[in-house]
């Protein structure tokens, strides 16, 4: 049912307050009010202050709501007329785009909003940027930042870092250098972050080579190098290593990354890794190839060797091939195999 009244002269009235000069407004299909696009200057009180929604269009900023909102006419998102300095859990931030939780707390906070575009490149949209400090527990920094997420409660979520900034992140296993950004636990202790370059990581199943060359910077809320409450790996991605196993059972098993055409030329080929995940109190690790069904393996009651990917996974071969194989196949590797303790 529309949750919203629409009133003489432009306006639209909702439980949030009334809005002036509004030009078009959007629904959801149950009837709620969506969105909203304004011609007119109008002021919104929030947790995060006192905004001013966008009501006049420029060719970075197109086909964007003035504002949105949640089903039941709470504020969702508000993309601001300008750059303003916004009021969060951590201190005053410049913004162009703010959005909150159904209950009124800031969600995240965007200092650019540009849609890039052949009118508008990326480089374009950094000059516009203005540099942001971060003082965290394993983390101290300035740079340019893509956006800022927050728990209700008011800790940061993740930070993410504008295409080709970096930062160097403190962990239990040495400085590692992040790109794209990292997350953290409600407890402001480090979740998971994005290794800009292979980073060698000492796991149960030995020293792997952290990093996703496909990595996806949409936002840094979950990365592919995770850790728990007390900084141990339980997550990693590697596209520069096979793992060999044997099972109790006698099984021979071999984990690999896959190569894949690349689907921006469909001609060259490019490696999509493999994800390996640990859970400690199951004793247990996973490998996920993103193809086959993910196979998870008693880390204490199986073997495991670690060598360097360099291309497509081998194919079977004859025990008599093996002597000279480096790593071996999927059916005699494990033959080779020691075991690594955790």
């Amino acid at each position: 049912m529309p949750n919203f009244n629409l009133r003489e002269n432009n306006m639209i009235q909702l439980s949030s307050g009334v809005f002036a000069g509004v030009e078009s407004y959007f629904c959801y299909p149950g009837g709620e009010l969506e969105g909203i696009k304004l011609s007119e200057r109008n002021m919104l009180v929030t947790r995060a202050g006192e905004l001013v929604p966008a009501y006049t269009e420029t060719h970075r900023r197109k086909n964007k709501y003035s504002v949105e909102f949640h089903k039941s006419g709470a504020i969702k998102a508000v993309a601001l007329n300008e750059t303003q300095k916004i009021q969060t859990p951590t201190g005053e931030f410049p913004a162009e785009l703010v959005t909150f939780f159904e209950s009124g707390e800031l969600n995240r906070f965007f200092p650019l909003d540009g849609k890039i575009s052949g009118l508008w490149s990326e480089e374009e949209e950094k000059k516009l940027a203005t540099p942001l400090s971060f003082e965290l527990p394993f983390t101290s920094f300035t740079a340019i930042i893509g956006g800022v997420a927050f728990y209700k409660s008011g800790n940061i979520r993740s930070v993410t870092l504008f295409p080709g900034e970096a930062v160097d992140i403190a962990t239990k296993y040495g400085e590692i250098r992040a790109r794209i950004g990292f997350s953290l636990y409600e407890s402001g202790k480090l979740e998971s972050l994005e290794p800009a370059v292979p980073v060698t990581i000492q796991t149960p199943v030995g020293a792997l080579a952290a990093f996703d060359p496909n990595a996806i910077g949409v936002n840094a809320d979950s990365n592919s190098l995770a850790f728990d409450g007390d900084g141990n790996v339980t997550a990693l991605t590697v596209a520069h290593n096979r793992v060999a196993a044997r099972t109790e059972d006698g099984r021979h098993l071999m984990f690999v990354p896959r190569e894949v055409v690349n689907p921006l030329d469909n001609e060259t080929m490019i490696t999509v890794g493999l994800k390996i995940s640990f859970d400690y109190g199951a004793d247990t690790v996973t490998f996920d190839d993103g193809i086959k069904e993910t196979t998870t393996l008693p880390m204490s009651r199986s073997s495991f060797t670690v060598a360097a990917h360099t291309g497509p996974a081998p194919a079977m071969c004859s025990p008599a091939g093996c002597a000279s194989c480096s790593l071996g196949c999927a059916s005699h590797a494990a033959d080779k195999v020691k075991k690594v303790k955790k």
